[in-house]
């Protein structure tokens, strides 16, 4: 999961993903308490402050995963209900 300042709906969208073997997140210097809730979360968090564009951030974030499926979850979406 790519995400940037989205403590107010992480929380929903990690709960939503616990079935998950693995959960990646990796955040683009979030100045808020994101990456604490993600931890919270058991997540495995990384943190890359420059924004190479959205194509090569998710290619990055596909490549710390360690399994072979990937489902990718967007974080401002605070979704799955």
């Amino acid at each position: 999961m790519l995400c940037k300042n989205e403590q107010e709906k992480l929380a929903k969208c990690l709960a939503s993903i616990t079935f998950a073997d693995e959960i990646v997140v990796l955040d683009s210097g979030s100045t808020d308490n994101s990456v604490d809730v993600a931890r919270q979360f058991l997540a495995k968090v990384f943190i890359r402050d420059d924004w190479p564009g959205f194509g090569e951030q998710r290619r990055h974030a596909e490549d710390l995963t360690s399994n072979d499926w990937i489902l990718m979850v967007d974080g401002m979406e605070g979704l799955v209900s």
